[in-house]
């Protein structure tokens, strides 16, 4: 193992810390005349107090929740410090207009707003007339504001909904106020679920007349939203070649656990030994587990993506164990019921928190129909990211399939919007897996590692790149069928065949193995690194030439190559880094150029590779400005002149703001010197993120001959032998 080429360590000595100045402006808002908008905010304010102190919760909660206008043209954040001077917080800006806001303010500091806006009328200077005048309107939410746009609120139509609180509001008045509100639901519903989740989101889930919708709204001030519950969905595999017997499933390589939050893994012949916990939460109408997509998903979780190799070879190696995670159900008629999102989110969060320090991967097979929308994030993106963050575990999600032709494939197809990923694969954490075609034939409509004609495209939520990898899903052929000759192979429910099957359900958890290689790899590591190998190095794969959109949204960084993952090769080398960043300060990160690499060599090309990833704090009620830090990277090349920084080109650069990866090269072929180079990050953040607040993140810079014609290892070691060594790597046996 000594011999491995294993990547090199990053010393903390090759860290330098260098401070930096804050700073920050915002827009001087001007009035004609500002006591004559002080009595407009006078009035405003009297008008909603008197609608506030009518609300059935009003004397449960100490928070008063508004909202705010500025002027058209000026844009609410501009004036978030003036606004929040005055004692609000802003919770979230709307999508639609950006002079419009949600705030909350304590009744204590209304009152004191209340005598500042006298003293800004009556007082000679108009005294706070900084704070006051950016604010054009105060008022009561409104409650189709609230309301679900696809939701018709006048219609009779019993829908199945979920109603948010805010996250502002405390727990010890969230017991009240949910009570109340459920106790005002049972007059409409029989049934009412309700739960306080771990990211601070408060639900209550039902089936109501829609007609009933906005007075629930009007009465409860601390209702952020009501929206319609999203049901998820998987697809059904199709047995093929019976399993020869005999056939040996050898030991498993690693006692690690991948669990699969799916329809359930039937204890068959093949799986039986596998399972080492099942938990079921399916809904109340099922009379037992699904397990045909579960299991087939499962078994492409341990034995990966050539299982049909068992015909010949008459065995099965396992890559390690599982735990079944069970939602989706089927009722009494053999129907697939499928979880609601309240139920789905409830099964998940027990299960992470259950199998904390125990379990890091957990493979999501399943999605919703509906193509997301920008800026808006699903309630079970929303928790799975908090968990990804608090629980240091890492979510691999389908990007979701296009179940039938949207037009003329390619172009008409993939510009519809229902090509869109779907929830939650918008999970701004979690890693998104799409599919790429693996076998071809004449009738085929995508070719070897081009992106399969049903994978869901990006961007995210965000507008950042989804899905970030792909692998093998599956292929269909003209004009949108299936054939198996094309398609992924897994294990069948009854585990005495095998199936075949289509989806982006079969090429995550390729991937969900191969996350789980690397967490066994460097068990010391988080997440952050975890995703940071995979996206690093991953090959680039191929949307079709008649599309014009970016490569990105359909393939996303590639196809991960997890023995480069673990190894260099023969003409490069990786530098590994983990740390945190605070606010105050640069980091520099340090790394070496062999001099094998030096400028005008004539059998040698420099490239440098580099890949930052990181897990912001995510602000559930705020899904325009969701991510609450974001980290800058600029590298510093070392010259006859010292150190100068690098311009990356568009072109060979990934880094949206806000998005919490960063990906980019640059070659080199003159006016650079080897020796010491240098990367420097710094971090920014947004919301209700605390002064003190560390932001953990890795680091891969990869040195690349790209003339291949040095060991780029070999030379690193020869010459630095002294800074850097390799990393402690566990590779299961």
């Amino acid at each position: 193992m000594s011999e491995e080429k294993f990547h090199f360590e990053i010393p903390k000595d090759n860290i330098r810390i260098v401070k930096y100045d804050k700073q920050g402006f915002s827009p001087t808002v001007q009035r004609i005349s500002h006591s004559e908008h002080g009595k407009k905010l006078k009035t405003l304010t009297q008008e909603f107090i008197t609608t506030e102190f009518k609300k059935k919760d009003i004397e449960y909660t100490n928070d008063l929740f508004l909202q705010l206008e500025t002027q058209e043209k000026v844009t609410i954040k501009s004036q978030k410090q003036k606004i929040e001077n005055l004692g609000f917080e802003l919770l979230s800006f709307s999508t639609k207009n950006e002079s419009i806001g949600t705030a909350r303010i304590e009744k204590q500091k209304f009152d004191e707003f209340g005598k500042r806006l006298d003293n800004y009328i009556w007082s000679p200077e108009n005294t706070g007339k900084t704070y006051f005048a950016p604010i054009e309107s105060i008022s009561s939410i409104p409650p189709e504001n609230k309301i679900d746009e696809a939701i018709d609120f006048e219609s009779d139509e019993r829908i199945e909904i979920v109603i948010n609180l805010f996250n502002a509001i405390t727990s010890k008045e969230l017991l009240a106020i949910t009570n109340s509100i459920e106790a005002d639901l049972r007059q409409f519903s029989n049934v009412v679920n309700k739960r306080n989740f771990k990211n601070g989101v408060a639900s209550l889930h039902c089936t109501i007349q829609a007609k009933f919708l906005p007075q629930l709204a009007t009465d409860f001030s601390t209702i952020k939203e009501i929206k319609t519950s999203q049901t998820f969905v998987v697809p059904q595999a199709i047995p093929s070649d019976a399993l020869p017997n005999p056939l040996t499933i050898n030991p498993v390589k690693s006692d690690s656990l991948i669990c699969v939050v799916d329809s359930g893994i039937n204890k068959n012949e093949i799986m039986d030994n596998l399972i080492k916990d099942q938990l079921v939460y399916i809904n109340p109408l099922s009379v037992d587990c699904d397990y045909n997509h579960g299991t087939f998903v499962a078994s492409r979780c341990v034995f990966g993506d050539d299982i049909d190799n068992c015909l010949g070879t008459h065995s099965l190696n396992p890559y390690c164990n599982l735990i079944d995670l069970s939602v989706f159900g089927v009722n009494a008629s053999g129907q697939i019921i499928g979880p609601s999102e309240f139920l789905l989110r409830s099964a998940i969060e027990d299960t992470v928190d259950k199998y904390k320090d125990v379990v890091k991967v957990y493979n999501l097979s399943l999605g919703a129909d509906f193509p997301i929308k920008d800026s808006e994030f699903s309630d079970l993106a929303k928790l799975l990211d908090y968990l990804s963050k608090e629980y240091k575990v890492l979510f691999v999600i389908a990007a979701g399939n296009i179940r039938r032709l949207l037009g003329t494939f390619p172009t008409d197809h993939y510009s519809s919007p229902l090509s869109r990923i779907g929830c939650p694969a918008e999970s701004l954490l979690g890693l998104t897996v799409g599919s790429i075609a693996k076998h071809t034939n004449a009738s085929a409509l995508s070719d070897v590692n081009f992106v399969s004609p049903f994978s869901r495209k990006g961007p995210g939520a965000d507008n950042g790149i989804k899905p970030e990898l792909v692998a093998h899903g599956g292929n269909l052929i003209n004009p949108y069928a299936d054939s198996p000759r094309l398609m992924t192979y897994g294990i069948s429910k009854n585990g005495k065949n095998l199936s075949v099957d289509n989806g982006t359900s079969y090429s995550a958890p390729i991937i969900a193995q191969y996350a789980q290689r690397l967490f066994d790899a460097y068990p010391q590591s988080d997440p952050n690194l975890v995703k940071g190998l995979l996206c690093h190095f991953a090959e680039s794969r191929n949307n079709h030439d008649q599309l014009n959109e970016s490569e990105l949204y359909y393939v996303g960084f590639g196809e991960p190559i997890i023995k480069r993952a673990l190894t260099a090769g023969n003409h490069n080398a990786a530098y590994i880094y983990e740390g945190q960043l605070d606010q105050e300060n640069y980091q520099y990160i340090g790394f070496h150029i062999p001099a094998t690499l030096k400028a005008n060599e004539e059998d040698t090309k420099l490239r440098v590779k580099i890949t930052v990833t990181y897990d912001p704090p995510v602000n559930p009620d705020n899904d325009k400005e969701y991510s609450e830090s974001r980290i800058t990277a600029t590298l510093f090349k070392n010259s006859d002149t010292g150190m100068k920084d690098i311009t990356i080109s568009a072109e060979d650069k990934y880094n949206l703001p806000w998005n919490p990866i960063i990906q980019f090269e640059k070659t080199f072929s003159r006016s650079y010197s080897a020796g010491f180079w240098e990367l420097r990050l710094r971090l920014y953040t947004r919301g209700k993120v605390k002064e003190d607040y560390l932001q953990d993140y890795s680091v891969v810079i990869e040195i690349i001959d790209d003339n291949k014609n040095t060991d780029v290892y070999a030379d690193i070691t020869n010459e630095f032998s002294d800074v850097y060594e390799k990393i402690k790597v566990t590779i299961a046996a």
